[in-house]
Parts: C-alpha cells; structure tokens; sequence
C-alpha cells in the first residue's frame, strides 16, 4: 500500500508540473521593444512582442528600410500615364500635363489626347498611347530600297519600333525606297509632349513631286518619348509610311570604345571612328599578355582597318593556331598559344633567372595573298621558380597527386627533385648523377586549384630502402611537420605557409645490402581558415612518433639507385660518413605513386 501511495503522489506530482506554462525566453527580450527601428512599431501578440516595420518599409524591425514603391508598377496603384514620386515610406502620383485627375486616375483633357469615336448612339474616348499596334519592320526605313510594299489596309493608331526607325521623316523621301514605290513622310513637324493629338499631311513622292499624293494623318508625342500615328490607309498603291532610321533607340548596343555607330546601305552597325588615328605597318605593335599557361597577342582590328586591312588572317608559326576576334572593350583579333614549347610552334630558351617562350605572329590581307605575310616576332620571359622551372624541364623527376576537397574543387600536386638550393633547376631525363659530397633539393608544391584558402603541410617526409612506403626501415627526413633534428644537414625553408613546401640534405645510404632509396612525403591540404598550419617545431628533444591522419595523401620519388659505395658500410649513424663515393640516382620515367587512407 506504501508503495502505491508513493507511486500516486509521483504521478500528481508529474501532472501539476507538466500544466506550468514555461516563460518564453523571447518575452523577456523583447517585452520592451527597446531595439526597435524609428520606423517600426511594438505590436503585442499574447505574452509576446516584437518589433514591426510600418507600411511602407521593409527589414526585420530592428532596422527598416524604406520601399521604392516607384521602383515597380506592382508597388504602387498610380496610373500608367502617372507620374510616381517615392517619399519616405510612401508614394504619390500625379496626372501628366494634359490629363487631369488624383494620378491614381488620369483622363485626357476634352480634344487633347484620347482619340472619341461614336458607337450606336454613345461616345467612346481611347487614349491612342495605350491603344495602339506596333509596326516594327526595318524595311520601313528610308535607307531601304525598292519594292512592292501597299499600306492600304493600314487603318488606326501606329506605332513605329525597331532597327528601322521610330518615327516618321519630316522631309521628302527619294521614290523607290522604304519597300515600295512611292514612299510617304510627314509633311510637317512633330508634336511636343504638352500639345496633344495634331493634324498633318503625309505625302508620297512620284513623278517627281514630293507630294504627288497626300493624305491627312494625326501624331500624338507620348509619355516615354515615342509618337503615334493615326493612319488612314494610303491613297493608291503602292505607297508606304516610311521611317527616319536616324531615330532609334540604342541601335548599336554593341559597339566599343574605338567605333561609331553609323548607318550604312540601311543598316546600322559597329564602325570605326573616323577620328581614329592612322597607323602604318612600322609602327603596328600588338597587345601581348604573357598568362601563368597561356600567351595571347592581340591586335586592334581598327587599326588594321586603317592600314587598309579588312579581312585580317592572323596564326602563328603553327598555322592551326589561327587568330579569331573578341570583343572587350575594343574589337581585337588574338591568338593564343600556351606556355609549352613545342605548342604552335613555341620555342623556349632558359637561362640562370628566366624561362622565355618566343613566336612569330603571321598577319595577312584575305586567305590569298601575293605579297610576304607581315611577319611580328613577340616573346614572354617568366623568372624562374619552383613551378615555373619544372614545367619547362624536359622529362622532369616528378611525381603527382590530385586531391579532391568536394566544395574547394580539385587540386594537383607535385614532388621534385632539384639540383640547388634556389629550386630552379629541376632533374631532367632519367637518371642523375650524385655523390656523398652534393645535397638533395625536393620540392613539393600546388600545380592546380584555389590556393586561397588552402597551404600545402609535409606532415611525414621519409626515407625507405623498397618503394613500399609501411617498411619499417625508414630514415624520417620531416617528422610531425618538423625536421628531424639528429640530422644536422636537414633544412626545411617552407612548410604549412603557402601552396609550396621545400626540404633538403646530404646525400645518404641505407646501411647494409640496401642499394635503392625511396623518398615519401605523406602531404595534407591545409585550411587556413580553421587550423593553424604553420608547425612550432623545437629543435630540442627526440623524436616523436609519426601522427596518423585520415586526410594525408602519400607522394613517393624513386628509386635512387646507388653505386660505389664499399659493401663493408659502418653504422646507420655513419650513413653520411663516406664521403667522394658516387651515387648514381635512377628515376624511372613512370613515377611511384601512391594514395594512402590513413586510420
């Protein structure tokens, strides 16, 4: 029965906590509404109150911004011929001159703007600026030629769009243009904005007469700066209601800075400036830009065309490697070859500091000449530096991973081996040649990807005496990002602050029956953004053991096969005591490469 009680009093007790009702966290915060924007209001929904912008604002109450009602027709309920001025968290209209209203509603004041007709028995007004239909056909325009075109069944309210021109000539059109026979203009000027719906005469010229027929017509300026006509047909056929192609809006959108936009045989297009100054072919200098993997020489097409090239041919040494045009700000004609000798016809010379890729650019008048193309040598010097020096080598001592980070993209990176101390001077071809006596430079370095956020980090660099790098005869060079401080010759210029990593020392043998030295560098992608990549290494203490981690990716160079050295070797800590032996160091032309998942 105790116990009953007991479990009785639990489930009252459980019951009356439960019907407590929790205090929101939110009430306390904001019970005040202290935070509230100037333009916002505290508004009470139950226990709760938050801060709300007013009408005519827009943010989360804390801070407001005004509403641009004018900015969209959906913001605002003014009418279309409206005049809409935004104010501080609201809006106002107002009727053009010419219509009267609230500017919510406009009406065109009697015989100024709507066209009235009679329809049984009542009056209809339309204001012909909203009703009206659209002839957009380029031919209309008095820069075209002849042809058959009859305006007979153009009966109401027009309005002129298009490349051909948006309004009416005011002056006489020669015959035989605009598509037809006998084209029509406007005998008169056109109205102002404030003058309401005109009356003009459209005549056609024929038979030498510029009015030979003619035939009343009404104009109407509209708010937005285009006109409407109220044609009545054409008298006879074949007529046409031509365009003035001077009147255009925006006809060439795509000319550059060097060109002009001119009419010409009807059309309008891209030409260049008659003001551009001249130039002769001595003077013809491209526009070169030497790329991290490609180089691109330009020339400006208006130029060419003042020196009485029109059809430019551009290649380089490598014909296939052919020009096109591009348009930037100005209209060029490039040619694009990459930072690789041998790639159109790219020759590379090196010396101690630089790597320099040279061409010959072929510029030509017409896919048939009879004359020697003109012939414009250009060349790229890059200084030379880790990465730019292996990629100019010839068979290079390299190895290569890439590395996929998922939202970063793909990077590649690359080992070397290197013959000095400034990394510029990577091993080419398959073997090289070293004694006890010279250093081993290896480099390791980003080729590929967004180094912006990443720095390349040799956590584990190491030595085996077989190509399986989990041998457990290894000489650790870089150990838990730090060098290996029993070995006096180690230097490790750079590692885990930026997209490349450097290691050197002595040249070693592995002690014994061991003529093969592998070289590994288990390499991680570092992001700077959450870690610290820069190792704080101390070069007092023993060595620590290797850390495992499940994102290093495994570089592997090798084998350096060695030779001279006396079968009766000392010690492992006399690996560095035999000195004037050679070594000759074999490096396959297909590189060890391995990709290890560390648990």
């Amino acid at each position: 029965m105790r116990h009953k009680f007991h479990l009785l009093w639990l489930l009252i007790s459980l019951e009356c906590s439960s019907s407590q009702k929790p205090t929101s966290p939110m009430t306390a915060a904001t019970v005040n509404c202290s935070n509230c924007d100037s333009n916002a209001s505290c508004e009470e929904h139950g226990d709760l109150h938050r801060c709300v912008c007013r009408e005519g604002f827009t943010g989360d109450g804390a801070t407001c911004f005004d509403i641009d009602e004018c900015s969209h027709t959906d913001l605002n309920r003014c009418h279309s011929l409206a005049i809409c001025i935004n104010n501080q968290g609201n809006y106002s209209c107002s009727c053009p001159k010419g219509y009267k209203g609230d500017g919510y509603h406009c009406e065109a004041t009697t015989g100024f703007a709507e066209d009235c007709v009679g329809i049984n028995g009542s009056r209809s007004c339309v204001d012909p600026c909203l009703s009206h239909t659209v002839l957009e056909q380029s031919w209309r325009s008095m820069s075209y030629g002849s042809g058959s075109n009859c305006d007979s069944d153009k009966i109401g309210w027009y309005r002129f769009v298009g490349r051909g021109g948006t309004r009416m000539p005011e002056t006489c059109v020669p015959k035989r243009r605009c598509n037809t026979f006998a084209p029509m203009w406007l005998n008169g000027s056109h109205p102002t904005s404030d003058t309401g719906i005109v009356n003009r005469i459209a005549c056609a010229n024929w038979e030498g007469a510029c009015c030979y027929w003619s035939i009343p017509v009404q104009v109407k300026a509209c708010v937005g700066g285009y006109y409407v006509y109220k044609l009545d047909g054409t008298p006879t056929c074949t007529l046409s209601y031509c365009t003035d192609p001077k009147y255009i809006d925006n006809p060439c959108p795509q000319c550059n800075t060097e060109e002009e936009c001119r009419l010409e045989n009807g059309e309008w297009g891209c030409y260049c400036s008659t003001g551009y100054p001249s130039s002769d072919i001595s003077s013809l200098e491209p526009q070169l830009e030497c790329g991290a993997n490609e180089i691109k020489v330009s020339l400006e097409k208006c130029i060419l065309n003042q020196m009485g090239i029109h059809n430019a041919v551009v290649y380089l040494r490598d014909y296939k490697c052919a020009g096109f045009e591009e348009k930037q700000n100005r209209t060029m004609i490039s040619v694009v070859t990459h930072t690789q000798s041998g790639q159109c016809g790219t020759q590379l010379t090196k010396n101690e500091t630089h790597a320099t890729y040279s061409n010959t650019l072929y510029l030509a008048d017409g896919t048939v000449t009879r004359e020697d193309e003109i012939k414009i040598n250009f060349h790229c010097s890059y200084p030379l530096d880790m990465e730019i020096s292996l990629e100019t080598a010839i068979q290079p001592i390299v190895s290569s991973v890439n590395i996929s980070t998922g939202a970063a993209g793909v990077f590649l990176v690359k080992m070397a081996l290197y013959r000095d101390q400034n990394y510029t001077s990577p091993y080419e071809g398959a073997k090289a040649i070293l004694s006890t006596e010279d250093w081993l430079y290896v480099g390791v370095m980003i080729t590929e990807g967004d180094t912006s956020q990443f720095v390349l980090q040799m956590d584990n660099c190491f030595a085996t005496p077989t190509e399986n790098a989990t041998d457990p005869l290894k000489y650790y060079i870089i150990q838990n990002r730090c060098p290996n401080t029993q070995d006096s010759t180690i230097e490790v210029p750079e590692n885990g602050v930026g997209p490349q990593g450097q290691f050197s020392l002595q040249v070693f043998k592995f002690v014994g029956n061991h003529n093969l030295v592998y070289l590994h560098c288990e390499i991680r992608l570092c992001d700077t953004s959450t870690e610290t990549c820069k190792p704080s290494c101390s070069k007092i203490g023993s060595r620590r053991a290797a850390e495992v981690r499940v994102d290093t990716y495994s570089l592997t160079l090798g084998p350096l096969f060695q030779r001279g050295f006396p079968s009766e070797a000392g010690s492992a800590a006399a690996s560095h005591a035999l000195q004037g032996a050679c070594v000759t160091v074999l490096i396959p032309a297909t590189m060890s490469l391995f990709l290890h998942s560390f648990t």
